[in-house]
């Protein structure tokens, strides 16, 4: 994809490296190889950046006619198979009741965010540390209950809208 976009003249393109459970560390239990591989994205894109912007040293920098940037995506926790696959009541009534979100609300909260990138390098997050304490404080504080997954860890289902048999939204 890299050169395939440097060969578009008067082009900015830009790859979003999508990380998610074990990028900070800590194990993912049952999801070894997906973790192991998300932990390496961050490291990946600023070696690329690196690359992109300083070339390799001991090679040429090559020039190319249109630009590339890399940056890393970070969706959080988004209700689909992968998260409520296998998962408990208690894990659906926390952590994934009180920080995860439908993907509509992740999109409609990243997609300014990507279309609004400058540069290279850069961290598009959805789940930043603000957005979690505001989440802690409202449910630990304020004890407001999660508009997603009731007290005994099912999914709240919308009238307007259907689910598979895990309680994944449909989105198409």
């Amino acid at each position: 994809a890299m050169k395939l976009m440097g060969e578009q003249s008067g082009t900015i393109g830009h790859i979003f490296n999508t990380v998610g459970s074990g990028v900070k560390g800590g194990g993912t239990p049952g999801y070894v190889v997906y973790g192991a591989t998300k932990r390496g994205l961050p490291q990946m894109t600023d070696s690329l950046v690196a690359e992109l912007e300083k070339g390799v040293q001991g090679y040429t920098k090559k020039e190319t006619p249109g630009k590339v940037n890399v940056h890393t995506l970070s969706p959080g926790m988004v209700f689909t198979q992968l998260l409520l696959d296998d998962s408990t009541p208690e894990l659906r009534k926390f952590p994934f009741g009180v920080l995860a979100a439908q993907p509509e609300e992740v999109a409609a909260d990243l997609v300014p965010k990507i279309l609004g990138v400058k540069g290279n390098g850069q961290k598009v997050e959805f789940l930043t540390t603000d957005r979690i304490l505001t989440q802690f404080y409202k449910k630990f504080v304020l004890g407001e209950k999660s508009k997603y997954i009731d007290d005994d860890g099912n999914v709240i289902k919308r009238p307007d809208a259907q689910y598979d048999e895990l309680g994944v939204m449909t989105q198409y």
